[in-house]
């Protein structure tokens, strides 16, 4: 099963982010049946400032994916869990921006992220 995630930051103005800081653009939750995987198939984003990364979590296992440059159109086929628990697992999928810069940075209200995702 195929997944798409999506967003932009939206809003009326652009978010200040301090040196280093993450902030957090989106979450959702995802049921991953016992014996699938959650994968991230393609990552397509715009991040104006280059400053900052785009990173993708899947809490609460150590799967994460980081971008960084401020844009792409990767194929990354990042496994982001495996669930061998023996039972369906909810998943908090969560986007970030990351400031990698050692000064404050501004995320504009224009920025967008694609995911697609597959759970087999």
């Amino acid at each position: 099963m195929v997944l798409q995630l999506n967003g932009i930051v939206g809003g009326k103005k652009a978010i200040p982010v301090g040196p280093g800081q993450t902030f957090m653009l989106q979450q959702i939750v995802i049921n991953v049946p016992n014996g699938k995987k959650l994968t991230l198939k393609t990552a397509n984003f715009l991040l104006d400032n280059e400053a900052f990364a785009i990173k993708v979590e899947a809490n609460p296992s150590p799967g994460k994916f980081v971008a960084r440059g401020g844009f792409g159109d990767l194929k990354p086929n990042k496994v982001l869990f495996r669930n061998n628990t023996g039972d369906g697992v909810i998943i908090f999928l969560t986007v970030s921006a990351v400031n990698t810069s050692r000064k404050s940075q501004t995320l504009s209200r224009n920025d967008s992220w694609l995911f697609r995702l597959s759970r087999c």
